[in-house]
């Protein structure tokens, strides 16, 4: 079973990912860099999805760190929607970069080298590209990953669990689902990251791709969710 979320999931420290193109919004430098977190078997989150290409159904995601060693996390994370319930594990090294889970519409997979899908030390203006060369399980075709990374400062959010004084940090993926006729798909995150819940407390994310060839070329919507933090409790 695959739930709508686990087409818009994506790991970051936590697990989780964000969207928005905010054009103008204001944010002050970061401050000092903030180093990953020191996660504990037993850290929690819930979060409610909201997802808007499906009139604003809502699912719930629940992620826990079940094992720790070194400086590599193996977090189980269940979405519960009108569908059902859908479980897996990522694995997720200490520098925010997914070894091991799923991107988008896939069932989870390794990854060599890690998806950097956060940089840290998030410190205000840094940069980070990265191309990963795949051969995808559903088409074993030879394909890229794409992704570019930028912290932007802070900005303030309210989400259901309070208000954050969070790290901004926009992300642009470009997945390895190429087909002869589309493009690969392109998704524009944007992330809160909060350091005092150890991941980010507000994500929003869209994706599209485009058809080729003929006269009827049209851009595919695939996402527009929003994802908040509910809650937050420490482990051990």
């Amino acid at each position: 079973m695959r739930s709508a979320f686990l087409a818009s999931h994506a790991a970051s420290a936590v697990g989780l990912s964000l969207l928005v193109g905010l054009s103008g919004c204001a944010s002050a430098p970061v401050g000092a860099p903030v180093e990953a977190p020191r996660l504990a078997v037993g850290d929690h989150w819930q979060y409610r999805i909201t997802d808007n290409l499906r009139r604003g159904r809502v699912s719930q995601l629940d992620a826990e760190v079940i094992a720790v060693s070194g400086p590599s996390v193996r977090l189980r994370l269940a979405v519960t929607d009108d569908n059902g319930r859908a479980e897996w594990v990522d694995e997720i090294e200490g520098g925010g970069a997914l070894r091991a889970g799923t991107l988008w519409r896939e069932s989870p997979r390794p990854f060599n080298p890690p998806v950097q899908l956060l940089a840290f030390p998030l410190n205000y203006g840094k940069t980070w590209r990265q191309t990963i060369d795949t051969i995808h399980p559903d088409t074993s075709l030879r394909d890229q990953i794409l992704l570019y990374g930028r912290v932007d400062g802070r900005k303030s959010t309210s989400v259901p669990a309070g208000v954050y004084d969070a790290v901004y940090v926009y992300r642009l993926v470009q997945l390895d689902d190429v087909e002869f006729w589309r493009t690969r798909t392109t998704r524009r995150d944007a992330i809160w990251y909060a350091p005092e819940v150890k991941a980010p407390v507000r994500e929003a994310r869209e994706a599209e791709y485009t058809e080729v060839g003929g006269q009827d070329m049209a851009t595919v919507r695939t996402e527009s969710t929003v994802i908040e933090l509910v809650s937050f409790r420490s482990g051990r």
